[in-house]
């Protein structure tokens, strides 16, 4: 506790010394007005910037300052209670007698969103559904009548029609609003035909891809069993209408949810679906509903994430001043008097809100385009000025509902073609989403509005009237905040405050909608991103705490039960990624890989302009930004697959002609600091030895981790996670390196010791940045634990050489103060001595050392695992045996003889289970050259098909599957990553052998009863070719099994 209390201590401090503190002395009169106001009724003085000054507090000192973490259950607290829940107004009345059921999902035991938005508050099945009343959230008690009020248009004309374009002051892009518009269409749909009523449900439930009644929500469903979507499709067609960059996200989303509900089927966590799906129609549907339901869950978690971490997240600033702190509505609480604080009570959007959310101003120069070539086909060319309602109505009409395909797998935008599969070119929406991303939005103000948009806006300020909505006064003094006094203060532009005071004579006559749009917007400081009016700016923050806590599905129903452990863990943020948890980037990595590669700014801040975001990163005081490409993303390579036996075999051995980029990768861990050294010639100098140490490494763990059955002589060891991935580990550390161990798994690494599983999972992060980093999302934080382990381990080996060399007495030193003995030394010794010629420094002797024996260590340990887990079987208990006898050789090195005979055994398991876990590699070519058929040109990005070629029928007979291990080397299977640190078959044949020496002859060796007795993972399809995954214990898809428990008798 005293250290907590220090380190709370020690971080304000570093505030309150920061040259831009969260905290300043300065700040004391703006809360004392805070408390007065609050106090005496007359409200909070937003211009004092509280909110932004709270916000900015909790982001600089973090989730793990206790101190924030109250602060923000509080600020939580008043901006979910700013709202009544359950709301007391509506514009009308509900219908009576509404059934509540859902047809179809009687009995269904998991938790799911129903099409229309019912059953989210059980208490009150209708509340938020689809089809009703809005909310009214403040009753008006304005004497001012209706004839009293201005003509619309002259209110547009004279205070919201643009009189030049702004940029963005904070450097929004106009991508930020194309999301923006999905967010608001999600919850507001207004009957043309009755304007009190909602036609979307009030939860952020992506109503806008997968429909608000049952009827959409089939419109858009493959129903084959699978639970998919067809492609590319979603179920509201305003959108169309909307700048392209919203259907692109849109678009974007669908895909996301066909990968989740795919990704659903092949894990098959609970073991309840079977693919291909049943035959049964009634079993089929069954199967597809339970997918549907789960994958929409988990998108629209999926969507609530990007909209607290990028959206939000840059309403408040916290990706431009760099940090990945959020505002937290979701969090189970409890108040100062332990009642728990409520959570998924359900919510009803209001009138109020609606017209909060007319965003005209922040169109784009180049959206502003698009809407007029829009508005001049839908219009016939017509004058702007002279548009009217009736007319935008007829339009509406004659271009939303009579000329729209009613197959939704028609529906296009912005002129882009669908492919013969129905999916939309990737080229053309990245093109639309990079452009978004370069494009400014407009800057919120007065005499913004873009002329063409007149028209909505006049029926913006018509609709609003019928209402009956309060004033803008009215709706500050609701939320908490200081009422106007006059025109002037809420907007101190003398041409727009004599405009307003004409036309309505009294501040507190100003319109609710007009208000909003035309009030003097914020800076852009800290805690303060989206920069709208003041009042906006209050209200939408309380808005999004609203529609996110009231949500049972992403709050009380949050859970891996309903949503699967994979999926749940897919849709949570990693502060940690490089977009300071964006999921946003996350999505774009995903399904446009080829064009948002790995450190691209575009794909990392696509909210924000580019060139804007740089110059912010910049004044960040530090070389982050050096981490991110800041250029447009180039187009593509083109791409070539090659799956013939020959093909691949002749890519592996052919490394200048396709070159693989494990070289790069460690060259910029390295920082060009490898250099040539005879490494693995003095790894394999004594062979004997090398035996002895992996034989005696795997016999101690096997002995030491295992447990006993009680009652019986038979005992249970996790072979994979407690012997075979730590096996290596344990050699680097002790016998190579020098790492000091502890197996404290409560201790966190330090520069002094490390826990072993942790240190395993550091080199297979290593392992995986090096071999295995195909997808950009996971870039950014496996380069930045493989850059961690570098960094830290060839420190230590750098001491240790240096000390060994004579350079350095620290090394010493350190060893006689913390009692420690290191093995490695002799090993570091001939190490030296085989590189004296070269005469290297022994920062570029670690990092050779590092480069050598780090980066496969967790490719040995999945080929070990892969050859135990094949002759665990039953089927193949004759080979095992064959196996042990041949192993067999008291403890020594075996033979060349039974080394060769073993050596087929392992490569045809490996053949039939490779270890990379896509079943392929990938390479670039250097030059024009054909393979096998295959033209491919200089600068192709080329996949050769491990998989495939390992069951290529000219090479493995008519049945490639059938098991032979007998073959002749050179055709008895591709391993696919070369002779690359400890896969050299020089070392693997030694080390991997007397591993599996000491494994296979344990007595009566079996798998343990049930599911740990199995290997956890799935197969699906990359490239055309099957690929193993493994689900790990924490539900999340990795490249590496982590447990595999056996069953043995002492």
């Amino acid at each position: 506790m005293e250290a907590f209390k220090s380190l709370e201590m020690k971080k304000w401090v570093e505030l309150l010394n920061n040259k831009d503190p969260a905290f300043r002395l300065s700040d004391i009169p703006t809360y004392i007005d805070a408390i007065v106001g609050t106090a005496s009724g007359a409200g909070i003085d937003d211009r004092k910037m509280l909110l932004e000054k709270g916000l900015v507090l909790m982001s600089r000192l973090g989730d793990k300052s206790e101190f924030s973490t109250r602060l923000q259950e509080r600020v939580i607290d008043l901006l979910y209670k700013d709202l009544p829940h359950p709301q007391n107004g509506y514009l009308s009345l509900p219908s009576p007698g509404e059934t509540t059921a859902d047809v179809g999902m009687d009995g269904v035991k998991y938790a799911y969103r129903s099409a229309d938005g019912r059953n989210y508050n059980p208490l009150v099945p209708l509340m938020g559904r689809a089809g009703r009343p809005y909310a009214r959230t403040v009753p008006s008690t304005n004497l001012i009548p209706p004839s009293a009020l201005p003509d619309a248009g002259l209110v547009f004309d004279t205070l919201l029609k643009r009189d030049r374009f702004v940029k963005h002051p904070g450097g929004i892009s106009s991508l930020f609003f194309g999301f923006a518009d999905l967010v608001i269409h999600s919850i507001f749909n207004t009957d043309h035909h009755d304007w009190s009523i909602n036609k979307n449900s009030s939860y952020l439930d992506l109503s806008i891809l997968y429909g608000s009644s049952q009827a959409e929500v089939e419109s858009v469903r493959k129903l084959d069993g699978t639970g998919k979507l067809h492609n590319d499709v979603f179920a509201d067609s305003r959108l169309l209408f909307m700048p392209p960059s919203a259907c692109a996200l849109l678009v974007l989303l669908s895909r996301n949810h066909n990968y989740i509900a795919k990704k659903l089927l092949d894990i098959n966590e609970r073991k309840s679906f079977t693919n291909p799906p049943p035959q049964d129609k009634a079993k089929r549907r069954q199967q597809d509903d339970e997918l549907f339901h789960r994958a929409r869950l988990v998108n629209c978690g999926y969507f609530m994430q990007i909209i607290l971490g990028d959206y939000v997240g840059s309403i408040l600033g916290l990706a431009r001043d760099g940090h990945a702190w959020r505002l937290n509505p979701l969090k189970a609480t409890r108040s100062g008097d332990h009642e728990v604080s409520p959570r998924g009570e359900g919510n009803v959007v209001s009138v109020e809100f609606n017209l909060l959310y007319r965003w005209h101003a922040t169109l784009s120069e180049q959206d502003t385009k698009w809407t007029e070539d829009l508005f001049k086909k839908l219009f016939n060319g017509k004058d702007p000025s002279k548009i009217t309602v009736e007319d935008f109505k007829n339009a509406a009409h004659e271009h939303m509902v009579k000329q729209l395909p009613a197959d939704v797998k028609e529906w296009t935008f912005d002129g882009l073609k669908r492919g013969e599969d129905g999916n939309f070119n990737d080229d053309d929406l990245a093109k639309i989403l990079l452009n978004a991303t370069e494009w400014y939005s407009g800057s919120y103000k007065a005499a913004g509005t873009p002329e063409v948009l007149r028209v909505i806006e006049v029926l913006g300020i018509e609709q609003a009237r019928s209402w009956g909505t309060c004033s803008l006064n009215e709706f500050r003094k609701f939320m908490g905040l200081k009422p106007y006094a006059n025109f002037k203060e809420w907007n101190p532009d003398k041409a727009i405050y004599t405009a307003a005071e004409s036309l309505y004579k009294d501040i507190d006559n100003l319109e609710l909608h007009v208000g909003l749009q035309a009030e003097e917007s914020k800076p852009p400081i800290p805690g303060a991103g989206l920069c709208p009016g003041y009042t906006i700016s209050r209200a939408i923050l309380a808005d999004a705490v609203c529609l996110t806590r009231g949500d049972r599905f992403l709050t009380t129903d949050f859970t891996p039960y309903n949503f699967t452990s994979w999926g749940y863990q897919d849709c949570q943020f990693d502060p940690e990624d490089g977009s300071y948890g964006g999921m946003l980037t996350k999505m774009l990595f995903r399904f446009l890989p080829n064009h948002y590669p790995a450190g691209s700014a575009y794909a990392h801040f696509p909210f924000m302009v580019p060139t804007y975001m740089l110059g912010e990163m910049k004044k960040h005081g530090n070389e982050e930004w050096k981490n991110y490409t800041w250029t447009r993303p180039a187009q593509p390579k083109s791409f070539a697959t090659v799956t013939s036996f020959a093909g691949v075999s002749r890519i592996v051995k052919e490394p200048k002609t396709f070159v693989a980029p494990y070289n790069a990768r460690l060259t910029k861990l390295a920082k060009d600091q490898i250099i040539s050294i005879p490494v693995q010639d003095v790894l394999v100098s004594d062979k004997i030895k090398l035996w002895q140490t992996f034989s005696q490494l795997t016999q101690k763990l096997i002995l030491d981790k295992s447990i006993d059955r009680v009652g019986s002589a038979d005992k249970f060891v996790d072979i994979i996670g407690d012997v075979i991935n730590l096996v290596p580990v344990y050699w680097i550390a002790q016998e190579v390196i020098g790492i000091p161990l502890t197996t404290e798994v409560d201790l966190k690494d330090d520069d002094d010791v490390f826990e072993i599983k942790n240190l395993y999972k550091r080199f297979a992060d290593v392992c995986e940045y090096v071999y295995l980093n195909f997808q950009p999302d996971n870039d950014w934080k496996l380069r930045s634990s493989a850059q961690d382990t570098f960094n830290k381990v060839t420190e230590l080996a750098s001491m240790h050489l240096a000390g060994i060399a004579g350079f350095s007495i620290f090394d010493k030193a350190r060893h006689a103060i913390r009692n420690m003995k290191f093995k490695s030394h002799g090993f570091l010794k001939q190490l030296i001595e085989a590189s004296s010629s070269s005469q290297p420094r022994p920062k570029e002797l670690a990092a050779a050392l590092f480069a050598e024996v780090v980066p496969t260590s967790a490719h040995f340990s999945q080929s070990i695992a892969h050859v135990v887990n094949f002759y665990l079987d039953d089927a193949r208990a004759n080979e095992r045996k064959e196996l042990v006898a041949l192993l067999d050789n008291k403890g020594a090195p075996v033979t060349e003889e039974a080394r060769a005979k073993v050596m087929g055994y392992v490569r045809e398991a490996l053949r039939k289970c490779p270890i990379s876990p896509v079943s392929g590699v990938y390479r670039t070519s250097t030059t024009d050259t054909d393979v096998n058929g295959v033209h491919i040109q200089a600068g192709t990005t080329v996949f050769a098909s491990v998989s495939a070629a390992n069951l290529d029928p000219s090479v493995f007979g008519e049945n490639p599957t059938s098991t032979s291990f007998t073959r002749p080397k050179d055709t008895s299977g591709i391993l696919g990553l070369g002779e690359y640190g400890l896969l050299s078959s020089e070392f693997f044949e030694t080390a991997a052998l007397a591993m599996l020496s000491q494994i296979l002859q344990l007595k009566n060796l079996g798998r343990s009863p049930g599911a740990s007795g199995h290997l956890t993972r799935f197969t699906e399809e990359w490239h055309g070719t099957p690929s193993q995954k493994y689900i790990s214990m924490k539900g999340q898809v990795q490249p590496w099994p982590d447990s595999l428990v056996v069953e043995y008798s002492a």
